[in-house]
């Protein structure tokens, strides 16, 4: 205690300083005067008597120093020293100031920016509202149950099992999705089925407008059909009616009451604008034509729920396991490994591996920009320096310690990148706004920022503070004391051959700047190929038409009549070329895609290759002119009996992996469920419709007797009136059947508007790091010019033309230039490899080695920091001998 209370009255003489240093100097006078006074008594003249008495104190100025240092903490009073004086010299330079403030808050605001962005999309749970107690259940089976719905669904049983039986969980919650088309539209909405505690499990107790489910609408399966509305569909879709409450709206030509309108940005928004339905109405509006309340054992449902309060994860944990296990003895095979998860993206096991390498990569990037606005304040903080050389000199000649110095001169840009922290605050709150403005229709997250943000501000703001002063700080101590006291030296060392530190820094901005532009070049690129290149199929003369079929509204037999009447009556349009049904249009991937695994029959289990199918009606390749390079396409004949083994037609690249050198006609494949499959023909290979290279493919014969075809015709002359004549015949067959044909090419442009916003950011980006490299070049050589304009004057002088003091600046500049081209292009090939494995799911052309991408990066780089130069060897030439020698 005695220790703490001495410790304060250190901390609070800093603070009553003026008054401590009176009753400091009061109390030394009155002890000088007793010694006097003694002295006097003993004999001596009052002069004598007080120069004892000072010898004997020791000195007045320096006992009151000694004493101000054992009072007070000298670390934290040196500190405030520094920070009084470093605001007193930004303050006496405010142009030199707000520059350096703004630059850095653009390099420190658009990083932290753009992390609170990913912060919200991968770190974070989805819930605002106690995130803390939530949690997702997240199992992986092993054995014989395979997942129906999404990774990490579980079954109503399992569902029904844990809701009843937990005591460690206050609330627990399930939901599906699934796509229902909203009234007369063309298009379906991603909708959530959900039990009646969803909502409470997400943090809404109350809605905007009505009601929430009730528990009888969600016991029974088809128990009520009823539904609730989001704000935002509330307002866009039906014009926010305060009548809405009551009304009848469809949902898959389905009837479904309103009876509740949530608040905007509910967290459990979990996909698109928002329609819940209770997880009882499955049967009805499901995308699988399946009743999963008759099959209770399969997995379809992903579950939420609230820790209990006074219970921990662990506890949760190991109740949940036992329950596991309990289930598993249910289903025999079954194996069942409980993953619970805080909710966030990033702890899924199924999106871990996918979503990982994203933000290192987005940061990555951000943080070249980061360090290339810090590279030009530092070159800002160098010109001070070489100004400030002299007084430097004059500190280190009076005794003054390089470390003391040393912290004192980065004191001044941990305050300019402190201030630019400041902003890059506001701007923490500003990004994500753009971000939710920019993609409306996405799901909700929680991106206003929490400590995770705070933290990664002011780390980077440290770290941005660091790097732009302890080149500028390290460079004011490499002083020529005698030199510099009399004003000559120059900070770089001018007429040395051996590199600066402004060369080093052009190397550094122009190799961080290749990065950036290089990952913008490949992502034009990509733009430019998915927007031109051809991907082997015709696309600008076919309809592609989803016909939203069930198979309870068409009775056995019925399906089929429908689309051979469909077919025959679109064939006898005029214009109309070809017909066919497909289950997915050719160079359909990702989501789209079917995929099935196959190998060769004497290949052992285990070496299956995953492959995309394509269930197609004999017309596919003629209505597309896919070339049959051997053998032939299908026919009716070939519908698989009892009798044949099915049939499929192979792409090129598929029978040149499983039968390299060799015939595929007449070879036989087995798929995952042990069929055999023969070959009796090969389909030239084709792209994916966004010119990416294709997958290996096959075709196999469709079922007319089952739904989920598209039509696909193929027509002559303008789009519209073809369009408008099919689904009029669709209208004719079935009324309550809603057509919206289209041609793959405007699917494709849709596809490629939405990668212009990701790549225009991209390029934002690689623009921002161009001119920020381009200005430091710009200010490191005319820098470096203007503290060697008395050298070039020697140069004149003693004989030198101006060409040869034009060409010394442009080889003075272009060497670092062209060093940190070098190192760019090489870290730029390295990082864009990375980017396309990262990346290789998702439909896009990237392509890591394109030379032209490479070439007009360099280039545009190139060109515009040599353009920057010529200015300045232009007027460095024209310098006047005699003006030159008294520069300094």
């Amino acid at each position: 205690m005695r220790q703490l209370r001495a410790w304060f009255l250190r901390l609070a003489g800093l603070f009553n300083k003026d008054q401590r240093d009176h009753e400091l100097a009061s109390e030394l006078e009155f002890h000088l005067q007793m010694h006097i006074e003694d002295n006097l008594r003993s004999g001596m003249n009052p002069e004598e008597a007080r120069r004892l008495a000072l010898i004997r104190l020791g000195g007045i100025e320096s006992t009151k120093e000694n004493y101000r240092n054992r009072r007070g903490l000298p670390a934290l009073e040196t500190l405030l020293q520094d920070v009084r004086y470093s605001l007193r010299m930004l303050g006496k330079s405010p142009g030199f100031t707000a520059v350096a403030v703004i630059t850095l808050a653009l390099g420190i605001g658009v990083n932290t920016g753009v992390f609170t962005v990913i912060n919200g999309l991968l770190l974070r749970a989805r819930v605002d509202k106690d995130p803390g107690s939530f949690i997702h259940l997240s199992p992986q089976y092993s054995g014989q149950a395979k997942e129906f719905g999404q990774p990490g669904a579980i079954s109503l049983s399992d569902f029904r099992s844990f809701q009843a039986g937990t005591h460690t969980l206050s609330d627990l919650a399930a939901w599906a999705i699934t796509r229902v088309k909203l009234g007369e539209g063309f298009d379906k909405e991603l909708a959530l089925l959900v039990t009646r505690n969803f909502f409470s499990v997400y943090g809404l107790e109350q809605p905007k407008l009505g009601r929430l489910f009730l528990a009888d609408e969600c016991s029974t399966s088809g128990a009520a059909a009823v539904v609730i509305l989001s704000e935002e569909i509330w307002r866009n879709r039906f014009g926010a009616d305060p009548q809405i409450i009551g009304s009848v709206i469809n949902l898959n030509r389905h009837p479904f009451t309103v009876v509740g309108i949530v608040p905007a940005h509910f967290s459990g928004r979990l996909r698109g604008m928002g329609i819940w339905i209770p997880y009882t109405m499955q049967p009805q509006v499901s995308l699988w034509d399946r009743n999963l309340f008759q099959e209770i054992g399969t997995p379809w449902l992903m579950v939420d729920g609230r820790i209990k309060s006074g219970q921990s994860h662990s506890a949760v944990q190991a109740e949940l396991e036992v329950m596991a296990k309990q289930q598993d003895r249910l289903q025999p095979g079954r194996t069942t490994r409980m993953i619970l998860t805080n909710g966030s993206m990033i702890e899924e096991p199924a999106l871990r591996a996918k979503v990982f390498w994203v933000s290192p990569l987005i940061m990555g990037a951000l943080s070249l920009v980061l360090i290339i606005t810090c590279v030009n304040v530092t070159v800002l903080m160098l010109s001070r320096a070489a100004v400030r050389q002299r007084e430097v000199a004059i500190r280190l000649a009076l005794g003054v310690g390089r470390g003391r110095l040393l912290r004192m001169l980065l004191t001044e840009s941990l305050i300019l990148a402190g201030a630019a922290g400041v902003i890059s605050a506001y701007l923490a709150y500003q990004v994500p706004k753009i971000f939710e403005r920019t993609f409306a229709e996405a799901p909700n997250y929680p991106l206003q920022p929490d400590w995770r943000v705070f933290a990664y501000l002011t780390a980077v703001t440290m770290l941005a503070g660091c790097i732009a002063g302890w080149a500028p700080a390290l460079e004011s101590l490499k002083v020529n004391l005698l030199a510099s006291l009399k004003g000559c030296e120059s900070v770089f060392g001018a007429g040395t051959t051996r590199w600066r530190a402004g060369d080093v820094l052009i190397a550094a901005q122009v190799a961080m700047s290749v990065v950036l532009l290089a990952t913008a070049g490949l992502f034009m690129r990509a733009q430019y190929t998915m927007i031109n290149a051809d991907p082997g199929f015709e696309s600008k003369q076919v309809l592609l038409v989803p016909l939203e079929m069930e198979l309870p509204h068409f009775p056995a037999g019925s399906a089929t009549s429908f689309y051979r009447t469909l077919e025959r009556r679109v064939r006898a349009m005029p214009g109309v070329q070809a017909a066919c049904y497909a289950s997915s249009p050719p160079g359909s991937s990702g989501e789209e895609a079917a995929m099935e695994e196959v190998r060769l029959p004497d290949q052992p289990k285990g070496t299956e290759k995953p492959v995309a199918l394509n269930s197609v009606s004999p017309d596919f390749f003629e209505t597309f002119r896919i070339p049959i390079i051997a053998g032939r396409t299908f026919l009716e004949s070939d519908a698989p009996s009892q009798s044949t083994a099915p049939v499929i037609v192979a792409s090129e690249t598929f029978a040149r992996t499983f039968w390299p050198g060799d015939d595929a006609l007449g070879k036989v494949i087995e798929d995952s469920r042990g069929s055999r499959l023969r070959v009796v023909g090969v389909a030239r290979d084709t792209k994916s419709m966004f010119g990416a290279l294709d997958n290996l493919r096959f075709y196999y014969l469709w079922k007319p007797q089952t739904s989920g075809y598209s039509l696909m015709v193929r027509f002559v002359g303008d789009a519209r009136p073809a369009a408008k004549a099919v689904r009029n015949v669709i209208r004719d067959l079935d009324h309550e059947m809603t057509a919206y044909p289209r041609t793959l090419r405007s699917l494709m442009d849709e596809v490629v508007a939405r990668f212009w916003v990701v790549a225009r950011m991209i390029l934002f980006l690689g623009v921002v790091a161009l001119v920020l490299a381009v200005i430091g070049v710009y200010g490191v050589v005319a820098f470096t010019v203007s503290r060697r304009t008395k050298e070039m004057g020697i140069r004149l002088a003693l004989g030198a033309t101006p060409g040869q003091i034009f060409r010394l600046v442009l080889e003075s500049g272009a060497k670092p230039i062209l060093a940190g081209l070098v190192g760019g292009l090489i870290l730029a090939m390295v990082g864009a490899e990375a980017m396309v494995r990262v990346l290789r799911e998702i439909p896009v052309p990237l392509e890591a080695w394109d030379p032209l991408a490479y070439l007009a990066i360099s280039t545009a780089l190139s060109g515009s920091a040599m353009t920057a130069l010529l200015g300045l060897a232009q007027r460095a030439k024209k310098v006047d001998p005699m003006v030159a020698l008294r520069y300094e």
